[in-house]
């Protein structure tokens, strides 16, 4: 199981923090071993891993869309969105 908090400043409403909590929520997700988490949410098997809560939560969400599908794409083929993770560490808040 895996949890949580980030600052933020300045939310205008809910559809912004949910956004933001979800964008925080997948670096925290690129943070662990991305590879294998991949191959557990498109594994039709039962995971039993210290992980297995989330990977249970995000399977039993993927109904909600038309088409979601999990990819693991290298991150040296996704230099701007490592580097855009990268400066987010960088923010302080009073």
């Amino acid at each position: 199981m895996a949890a949580c908090t980030f600052p933020w400043e300045n939310v205008s409403d809910p559809v912004t923090a949910e956004a933001r909590a979800r964008l925080q929520a997948i670096t925290m997700v690129e943070e662990m071993d991305a590879l294998t988490i991949v191959r557990k949410l498109n594994s039709a098997e039962e995971d039993r891993s210290s992980v297995s809560s989330l990977i249970q939560e995000i399977k039993g969400r993927k109904p909600i869309f038309r088409r979601l599908s999990f990819q693991y794409v290298p991150r040296e083929a996704n230099k701007v969105a490592h580097e855009m993770a990268k400066e987010g560490c960088y923010y302080e808040f009073p």
